[in-house]
């Protein structure tokens, strides 16, 4: 495939994810005049930041009193830029409503130019994305927590076949497999890994695995993480190494 081919990517849109996860989502408008330091907004941006039109009137300091303190300094950023360049932009943070609830939103914006090309004006949207950011949340536990079972599974199947290679029990096993991955800088499930693929790979369980088992351990490199006299370890759990 030629260069010319190739697909360029594409910057990553926090307004587009937000909405791609096929809810509704609460989205209200707001206007800002440079010159004159005036907010005007849309009555669904009242009700994201839990506020009424006829007891609040909007402000560049209400507005910074609503942002979520840990985010607060980076939107403070993308609004000075966005006063000094005009270019559009989307950003996504937390808020805090009248009530303190922490909302997620999506804020996207452009200046607009007077015939002298200063910016005069700033108009764009505020989208409610708490759920899809909680959306996005659970299914991140839920992969992680899939990824968590899965290793350890893959570890329970190597320490099964060290035990059957070497003699090991169950503790001794483990240790055989946390030391070399300890030694190594090595992450434990992929020490498993190797085990597992050292026996699969050349006729299973037999007269040869232990000395399979053997090379695969012995060709990890040791690295800055070796554990003092940890290669004695799993002879205390009653490793066999005759």
């Amino acid at each position: 495939m030629s260069s010319d081919q190739i697909p360029r990517r594409r910057r990553r849109d926090p307004l587009a994810e937000a909405l791609s996860v096929g809810r509704a989502h609460p989205a209200g408008q707001y206007r800002v005049d440079l010159r004159t330091g005036e907010w005007w907004w849309s009555e669904e941006v009242y009700l994201l930041h839990g506020l009424t039109p006829d007891g609040d009137t909007p402000s560049a300091a209400l507005l910074t009193r609503h942002k979520h303190p840990d985010d607060r300094e980076a939107v403070l950023r993308e609004v000075a830029l966005l006063r000094t360049t005009g270019r559009p932009f989307s950003c996504s943070h937390r808020i805090v409503d009248a009530r303190g609830r922490t909302r997620t939103v999506t804020v996207t914006g452009q200046g607009r130019r007077d015939a002298s090309g200063a910016v005069v004006e700033v108009i764009g949207m505020m989208v409610d994305t708490t759920a899809a950011h909680e959306d996005a949340v659970r299914r991140e536990v839920t992969r992680q927590v899939a990824v968590g079972l899965q290793d350890r599974a893959v570890v329970d199947q190597a320490k099964g076949l060290l035990m059957s290679s070497h003699g090991l029990d169950a503790d001794g096993a483990l240790d055989l497999l946390v030391v070399h991955a300890s030694e190594s800088s090595r992450h434990l499930p992929d020490v498993a890994r190797e085990v597992i693929d050292a026996v699969a790979g050349d006729g299973g369980l037999g007269r040869a695995a232990k000395e399979r088992v053997e090379v695969v351990l012995a060709a990890l490199e040791p690295g800055s993480v070796a554990r003092p006299g940890g290669a004695q370890l799993f002879r205390r759990k009653g490793a066999v190494t005759g």
